[in-house]
């Protein structure tokens, strides 16, 4: 086998590997793990022991990428799996879920459901041991941020029923993640980063809400309850998503006046405010306008595989889930490099 035909194979393997576990989810992760890293990474606990604060650092990254991954692919797998209990073959199973193809590599056999089981063993496994060696560093505050994130993981796939899924979304990837991955760098806990992390939380919801506001008539039809069903509009679930935008922009305006951290931070608003605008009048469009344009610009970020989707005729809903989902990177991309490069800590040990 020459070079050439290694690498397609590779690159092949790669794609379906991002298609099982919606690897296109891992920027909702990794943006916030960002401004953990940058505000450890500047501690003089850090540079203590450089060699092994950069192992811990980017053992924190591989694990909650693992996790992430390892979360989307059980949650495909269970699905699956019930639908199996109540006597479906697998070639017959359907979802109602065109935008991702929902556990689509599983149904047509191309992992079968014992492959699935031994990645999410590898997966887990990986966040596991990570999370062992983390609490022999400091103890028992790494297990209770995981067992918490566990908890909430686990009562995500029932939380519609209590309108809770985007608030759990929003701890996970904002406070507990930001806060976990924090500690587990450093053994300390930071007040004003957690402050910041609820900005980011938001953020995270604002991407969730979008994908709820575009699917409100399916959702309400099927009897799904989310925030923008429990609101009754899509008017007011827009209405609501903009409050989400502009509280997470005073929170950060309000770290900046008090001089918490470096009034840099602003850039956060500045530099994303087109963006947020955008994607307020773009999902206006989506409730009162049809048969609109999409043409993906490059200061709107990635929106990548952008000729698949236009060949499923996607391009409605992806158009508008690139831009939340951008928007939300951007954010906490520009809040890490400003922290990094500005941060002043003042310790208050756990």
């Amino acid at each position: 086998m020459g070079f050439k035909e290694f690498l397609k194979i590779y690159e092949n393997k790669k794609a379906e590997f991002i298609e099982l576990t919606r690897g296109y989810t891992l920027l909702t992760s990794a943006a916030p793990w960002f401004i953990a890293a940058a505000c450890a990474s500047v501690s003089s606990h850090f540079y203590s022991d450089v060699k092994i604060k950069l192992f811990t650092t980017f053992l924190s990254f591989i694990a909650i990428i693992c996790v992430h991954l390892g979360v989307n692919l059980l949650d495909d797998y269970m699905d699956v799996k019930k639908k199996l209990k109540e006597n479906i073959p697998l070639d017959k199973i359907h979802f109602e879920d065109k935008v991702r193809n929902k556990a689509g590599l599983i149904i047509n056999g191309t992992y079968s459901l014992k492959q699935v089981r031994n990645i999410l063993f590898i997966l887990f496994g990986i966040g596991i041991l990570a999370g062992i060696y983390f609490t022999t560093l400091y103890g028992w505050i790494i297990p209770a941020f995981a067992i918490t994130a566990g908890v909430l993981s686990l009562l995500y796939p029932i939380s519609s029923k209590f309108y809770a899924s985007e608030l759990i979304v929003g701890l996970i990837f904002g406070p507990l993640l930001i806060m976990g991955t924090y500690t587990a760098l450093t053994g300390l806990y930071l007040h004003k980063l957690f402050i910041m992390s609820i900005a980011v939380g938001l953020m995270i919801i604002v991407l969730l809400h979008a994908h709820n506001i575009m699917d409100f008539d399916f959702d309400k039809k099927t009897g799904k309850n989310t925030l923008c069903t429990l609101i009754g509009s899509k008017k007011g679930a827009l209405i609501a998503l903009a409050i989400e935008i502009l509280i997470a922009y005073l929170i950060i305006i309000y770290l900046a006046i008090t001089k918490q951290f470096s009034p840099w931070i602003l850039s956060s608003v500045i530099l994303t405010l087109p963006l947020s605008i955008k994607l307020i009048t773009s999902l206006n469009d989506y409730n009162n306008v049809k048969d609109l344009k999409f043409i993906p610009k490059w200061y709107f970020g990635s929106m990548e595989n952008w000729d698949k989707i236009e060949e499923a005729h996607l391009e409605y809903f992806m158009y508008r889930f690139y831009l939340a989902r951008n928007l939300g990177y951007f954010f906490c991309i520009i809040l890490a490099v400003v922290c990094f490069f500005s941060i002043k800590i003042n310790y208050i040990y756990i």
